[in-house]
């Protein structure tokens, strides 16, 4: 059978999806998972949220099974295979198979550095939708800082270089630390020089443990705000464009959960909780045949939340520019209306620039 032929079909369906997500959304029909099959990784990286969790254990390959079973019973399409890192499992490509098998569509989350000739091999026969791989700085020594792992830049590098030649769609993504926030632009340059999607991720995030002492090495708000006005000519996407009329009409709203969080997608973590996203873990509860309707059932309540009169972010003028996450604000805080003046800032910064034209620099001395 011609190697190709698995790729086309993967495309027919994900052209499939596309055109039927707004309708499957709108019925609450779940379509999209996160599945966190370990939290162990071969990096020991400064800023990670799992920093403390790297030995513990991980789900059993019959448990993993039964999971991807019952998703598949539920008609799911997409699973986005995360850590950790993946390739840590010794059963990875026992799973990566049974999942294909089925007929997922699969995304994988990586560092990169563990992809051997035989995953490269498995790949080529069976793609996966895209190989999305983490860059930690743009040189052995900002890599070492942050990973703690010796020769790990070369590694990444020489592997996204074999995947894309064996014909295997990649991206790349780095979580932007003030340790290399000066390499930005040279791993940008990596991925156009590779010709493949760059995206950057400001937000560094406390620990599953709320152990915010990982935030120290985010990038200053400043530094981040300078890169995106730096990257869009004009106002950058907000909450309120979309296709799909009916969200549009519940945005008008002001919900309190701008994103798509309980209308078609979830997240498994590596204890085998389900919860609406990887932000709300700590909702999350032991995933079973049996308890998987009520469950997602009760997600369904999240996208409708209103915020109480009180919430003053209803009333602020920068409120499409804000991407305050309120179920990280409940973990965090202990309150899903918190708000936090980082992300006030960035809003307003974002409303002065876009919306009134005012320079990048003015807008960033009135941070101050």
């Amino acid at each position: 059978m011609d190697d190709s032929f698995h790729e086309r079909i993967q495309m027919q369906v994900l052209n499939f999806a596309t055109d039927k997500r707004s309708q499957w959304e709108r019925n609450h029909h779940l379509y999209s998972v996160i599945f966190e099959l370990t939290p162990r990784c071969n990096f020991n990286c400064v800023h990670c949220y799992l920093h403390d969790h790297h030995v513990s254990n991980e789900l059993p390959y019959n448990t993993i099974i039964q999971i991807i079973d019952i998703l598949y019973e539920k008609e799911v399409l997409f699973i986005t295979f995360t850590g950790g890192d993946i390739f840590t499992r010794k059963d990875f490509l026992d799973i990566y198979f049974y999942a294909k098998k089925k007929g997922f569509i699969i995304e994988l989350y990586t560092n990169g550095a563990l992809i051997n000739d035989q995953i490269i091999y498995a790949f080529s026969k069976f793609p996966p939708l895209l190989v999305d791989v983490s860059l930690y700085g743009a040189c052995e020594e900002t890599y070492q800082k942050v990973t703690g792992v010796t020769g790990a830049f070369e590694k990444v590098i020489t592997n996204i270089k074999r995947l894309i030649s064996a014909g295997i769609r990649v991206s790349v993504k780095a979580p932007v630390l003030n340790l290399y926030y000066n390499e930005l632009s040279r791993i940008k340059e990596i991925a156009e020089d590779f010709n493949i999607p760059f995206r950057a991720g400001f937000e560094i995030f406390p620990s599953i443990d709320n152990d915010s002492s990982v935030q120290k090495y985010a990038a200053s708000l400043k530094d981040a705000l300078r890169y995106e006005f730096s990257e869009f000519d004009k106002k950058p996407r907000t909450f309120g464009e979309d296709e799909d009329t009916e969200y549009l009409d519940l945005l008008k709203e002001r919900p309190l959960f701008r994103c798509k969080l309980g209308r078609a997608s979830c997240a498994i973590d590596y204890n085998g909780n389900i919860c609406p996203c990887m932000s709300f873990r700590h909702v999350g509860k032991k995933l079973t045949r049996e308890n998987f309707d009520e469950i997602w059932k009760s997600f369904s309540t999240y996208p409708k939340m209103k915020a109480s009169p009180a919430y003053k972010c209803l009333k602020c003028e920068a409120y499409d520019f804000c991407d305050i996450c309120p179920a990280m604000m409940q973990f965090v805080h202990g309150n899903l209306e918190y708000i936090d003046q980082h992300f006030c800032k960035s809003a307003k910064a974002r409303y002065a620039h876009y919306i009134k034209g005012i320079p990048t620099e003015e807008v960033l001395n009135n941070l101050d």
